[in-house]
């Protein structure tokens, strides 16, 4: 007895909610069918099984594939700028962002922004922290990271600085290095070679790729951890989640939208794409250990329920009335007279 999953396609979103055999016929999505007491005279074109299993319903929107803006850089340091790098450039930590009057400003990881220089005696901090957490992964600095900015410290300082390039002052005046998290490209320079430093230098992107999908406000399915299924622009098929809903825009026909990013569970799934139109499933409906069968098994009874033609031993059909329960694309939940491993008459479509 076969047990799978199923989803729910797009054409079967109109159909989910108070559906009714009449209007199924009506829509072309089932073909007319005997009332259930009645004999059939159905020529029987294929059979399927009864299955038991799990089906998941969608509903389907439209998103679009994006790296997620990263930070601007730049800041206090003062000078002409000489290096910046190209568009498109990746960056991590210890890397160079930019270079004032030739000397480079470094790429330092954490989530505090430098507010201050860095020097022996100076205030604890967490900062300081973060600054010899940095010094200490690279192997400057050979003790735990703490909040004292001490001799060892400066000790660590000096060794980055001369395989910086830098003058061995033991100290870091503000601007010389900048933190941020994780990496990053360069997406849109705005300031060039020849220019004052001080400024924004230019803008980034996170190397991470995204889908993002306007959704209308209060929808439900713009909950945190929803399970989203994703075609990509080159017909890729992967996974997400549903990690961050944005604050509601005011769209030009009138309608307010909330824009939902979907993370995706395989990053490697997106290949080279950076950018493009996205189907995303979002998961709304989940039924297990139930009855089911194809939808075009499913006949329309003259009391505008329905009816599945089921096979017998000695190959007659009898006409057999069942509730339609999840539609799940091409198959549907069904409850009633029958069990799985019948067989039911599946004509062909119309």
């Amino acid at each position: 007895m076969s047990r799978r999953v199923v989803t729910w396609s797009a054409v079967s979103v109109a159909v989910v909610a108070g559906c009714t055999a009449a209007a199924l016929v009506a829509t072309g999505v089932l073909p007319p069918r005997a009332e259930a007491d009645a004999p059939t005279a159905t020529t029987p074109t294929s059979t399927a099984e009864v299955e038991r299993g799990t089906l998941t319903g969608t509903t389907r929107q439209s998103g679009k594939l994006t790296r997620p803006d990263g930070p601007t850089v730049g800041g206090p340091i003062t000078g002409t700028i000489t290096e910046v790098p190209g568009l498109g450039t990746v960056l991590h930590p210890r890397d160079t962002l930019y270079k004032v009057d030739d000397q480079p400003v470094t790429y330092f990881d954490g989530v505090l922004p430098q507010w201050r220089a860095f020097e022996q005696g100076m205030a604890k901090g967490p900062d300081v922290r973060q600054l010899e957490a940095n010094l200490q992964s690279w192997g400057y600095l050979k003790v735990a990271p703490d909040d004292v900015f001490d001799a060892r410290t400066t000790r660590a300082v000096q060794a980055w600085q001369k395989d910086a390039g830098l003058e061995r002052t033991g100290t870091v005046e503000m601007g010389r290095l900048v933190f941020q998290t994780g990496d990053l490209v360069v997406a849109d320079q705005q300031a060039k070679p020849g220019d004052q430093a001080g400024g924004a230098v230019y803008a980034t992107k996170r190397t991470e790729r995204v889908v993002t999908v306007d959704l209308p406000v209060g929808s439900s399915l713009a909950a945190i951890d929803t399970v989203v299924q994703l075609a990509l622009p080159d017909g890729t098929r992967t996974t997400g989640r549903v990690t961050a809903v944005g604050a509601p825009v005011a769209k030009d026909d009138g309608s307010t939208k909330a824009p939902v990013t979907v993370t995706l569970d395989d990053q490697a799934a997106a290949g080279d794409l950076t950018d493009g139109s996205v189907t995303a499933d979002f998961v709304s409906q989940v039924r297990e250990d139930v009855l089911f069968v194809p939808v075009l098994a499913l006949g329309a009874a003259a009391d505008d329920g329905f009816v599945l033609e089921v096979v017998q031993a000695d190959g007659s059909t009898r006409a057999v009335p069942v509730e339609a329960g999840l539609f799940a694309g091409d198959d549907v939940e069904v409850t009633g007279d029958v069990e799985a491993g019948d067989r039911v008459v599946v004509p062909e479509a119309p």
